[in-house]
């Protein structure tokens, strides 16, 4: 067999996978939709999808693998989706809302498994679910959003960036574990405090063109 021949071999198996693993996680949703994540079990989303039981296993080892891998999937796009149409005339409090926004409006979705999916999160084996690299991608394009308004004066210059943006993102994740945690808050308080405390961390860091404005 020649080189190219090797390569046309090996893409055509890798596309085979991940069509296969997109048609698994498509069933799994909606089986976790239709019965709910705990009546739904593993051999159902096996059957559902066409494939073997032991096939399944190859791509995730418990439905709380494939929730997890679903959602930073869906959850991926979506993300991407919201940086391509930031508004970037707006203040940096709105562009950066403008993209977390897109990870509140999946877990709307359906929240009963957007809290499974929050409770398993801790608990996630990287080397399977990609997590750390969806969080290195959301947290450079929030980084570079940042930039933008430090270079525009909207922000002083002393925080870098990646720093400012994992704290944004920590502020606005412990917000989202109340909304779907035991404390349960609406989502009006939901979108009001992580507003308000991201505003709060920015105007520590506010710019000279910014003061000269509010003045």
């Amino acid at each position: 067999m020649t080189p190219e021949a090797v390569v046309r071999d090996e893409s055509r198996t890798e596309r085979k996978k991940r069509e296969k693993l997109t048609r698994i996680m498509r069933t799994a949703r909606q089986l976790f939709e239709r019965k709910g994540f705990d009546a739904t079990t593993m051999r159902e989303i096996a059957a559902k999808a066409d494939i073997g039981h032991g096939t399944l296993f190859l791509y995730a080892r418990s439905k709380e693998d494939l929730l997890v891998m679903m959602f930073r999937d869906e959850v991926g796009r979506a993300v991407d989706e919201a940086i391509a149409t930031v508004p970037r005339r707006r203040a940096l409090i709105d562009q950066l809302l403008h993209v977390l926004g897109a990870l509140v409006s999946h877990h709307e979705r359906n929240v009963a498994l957007a809290r499974v999916f929050v409770k398993e999160l801790p608990f996630v084996d990287d080397t399977r679910h990609g997590v750390a690299a969806f969080m290195a991608n959301l947290l450079t394009h929030m980084a570079e959003l940042i930039a933008g308004a430090q270079a525009a004066g909207e922000l002083a210059t002393e925080p870098p960036p990646k720093l400012l943006a994992s704290n944004v993102f920590a502020i606005f994740f412990s917000v989202l574990q109340r909304w779907l945690g035991h404390q349960r808050i609406d989502a009006a308080e939901r979108d009001s405090l992580i507003r308000a405390r991201i505003a709060l961390q920015l105007e520590c860091f506010r710019g000279k063109t910014a003061r000269r404005a509010s003045r």
